[in-house]
């Protein structure tokens, strides 16, 4: 885990200011439910995100963050960095690095269905997602039901600005709702 550690420390960018166009992909935490059950089949990360880099338009670089709670599970293996590293137009960044800034500086984020989706809509970004989430229908989410369509829908989501009026009724919506009934009536 140290060794590791080590190699995440040194090799991984801290540096946000990224001076390109660029897609922003947050890792999922190994083993957890948005990818073992809602999405069986995008648990292999790293195939995942060659299907991404199939998909991204020319100009566009895609910037990778490890989940920061991948410490839990002692991290990835150097070969899964190395390779990620190696793969052409990427960045691999830092566990550390705020996923924020990276979403105030993208074009777009995309995620098997993790909250960076949700939170892409605060800072007007377009998002893509793989899987049906209680924020699905919101306009700025753009889910993919196949993967040989990710390409023109990676388009369409950057071709879009999102105006983020929705999405802060939507957060009044959930303070409004969300301590008088059940939280998984939400999504209804």
């Amino acid at each position: 885990v140290k060794i590791r550690k080590n190699f995440i420390d040194k090799e991984l960018s801290y540096d946000v200011n990224i001076n390109s166009k660029f897609i922003f992909l947050p890792l999922h935490l190994e083993q957890e439910h948005s990818t073992l059950i809602l999405a069986p089949y995008y648990t292999n990360q790293l195939e995942f995100i060659k299907h991404v880099l199939k998909s991204i338009p020319v100009g566009y670089k895609l910037v990778i963050k490890e989940h920061p709670a991948m410490f839990a599970r002692s991290w990835h293996s150097k070969t899964f960095y190395k390779e990620l590293m190696s793969l052409p137009n990427t960045l691999l960044m830092h566990p550390s690095v705020d996923s924020n800034q990276l979403l105030k500086s993208c074009d777009l984020a995309i995620t098997v269905g993790g909250s960076v989706s949700f939170e892409a809509g605060y800072y007007q970004k377009p998002a893509v997602i793989f899987v049906e989430t209680s924020w699905s229908m919101l306009s700025h989410i753009h889910k993919v039901d196949s993967i040989e369509n990710l390409p023109s829908i990676i388009e369409n989501a950057l071709q879009t600005k999102p105006n983020n009026g929705e999405f802060l009724s939507y957060l009044e919506y959930l303070e409004q709702n969300s301590f008088s009934h059940n939280p998984y009536d939400i999504a209804q």
